[in-house]
């Protein structure tokens, strides 16, 4: 069971599917992290060269006890994923948010959200600490050291940050429908459609202090506002939720995440 629900809440989807927990472990906060400080515009960094992800990755599944498919003792079925599934939700731990496509409006699947915070933000202090002990990590400068952690806590808060407010939103909202909204390229992170008024919101979720204008490059794109328009209804609002001040920009509203959370109740 514990292996099994950390490698789901560490999985970047959190899918509860067989190959997730079959597959050998690899942390995806690591990859995500790696991928991005490598592109990064200013000061791109290769961070598997001064870690040994090995080492690290080892500690991490030690201290949260998973298991490669070699360790385990007992075979895991797709009747155990179900069920487990069927646990965490009957215990409120999780809770499925659809996902739905443009212009395949034919298609449609879901995304799972955790909804206790704390189950993810144990790994990443896992992880963290993992970090801190690797030798080759240590090598690099304390700057450098700050700033590649700095950068993996983001990325994983800020993943945080969506699930709670679609989480929150939907919970906020019953006579609505709240979603994830898929393009061929890029997203909306949350579509919030009144079906008695025939409208929708459109919301990007940024774990940001900055307003930045790429923050809001798919709402303000005039393809995906037609689309959506069409497919929902007017479009009433559109936000970048972030962790600044709430302010407008022409027709973009920047909203406090603290703010937004506190209007919901």
């Amino acid at each position: 069971m514990t292996n099994v629900i950390n490698r789901v809440v560490e999985n970047i989807n959190h899918s509860f599917t067989k190959s997730v927990v079959e597959k050998t472990f690899k942390s995806h906060d690591l990859a995500v992290t790696a991928s991005n400080l490598l592109r990064d515009r200013n000061d791109p960094i290769n961070i598997k060269e001064h870690i040994n992800i090995d080492a690290v990755t080892l500690g991490f599944r030690k201290m949260l006890d998973i298991l490669n498919k070699e360790e385990r003792s007992i075979a895991i079925e797709d009747a155990h994923m179900i069920q487990i599934k069927e646990y965490l939700t009957m215990l409120d731990l999780i809770m499925d948010i659809d996902l739905e496509f443009l212009p395949e409006v034919d298609k449609k699947s879901y995304i799972t959200v955790i909804t206790q915070p704390g189950l993810r933000y144990a790994q990443a202090e896992a992880i963290v600490e993992n970090l801190l002990l690797d030798v080759e990590f240590q090598d690099l400068s304390a700057k450098e050291r700050q700033r590649i952690l700095n950068r993996l806590l983001s990325e994983i808060c800020g993943r945080m940050m969506e699930d709670i407010i679609l989480l929150e939103t939907k919970l906020a909202c019953p006579d609505k429908k709240v979603f994830k909204l898929q393009f061929a390229i890029g997203e909306f992170d949350m579509v919030v459609y009144d079906p008695a008024k025939v409208s929708c919101k459109i919301y990007e979720v940024k774990y940001s202090t900055e307003k930045v204008d790429e923050q809001c490059r798919h709402l303000v794109d005039s393809d995906k506002c037609r689309m959506t328009s069409h497919r929902y209804g007017d479009i009433e609002g559109k936000y970048v939720i972030y962790r600044g001040e709430s302010i407008r920009q022409g027709d973009i509203q920047y909203l406090n995440v603290e703010e937004y959370l506190k209007s919901l109740h």
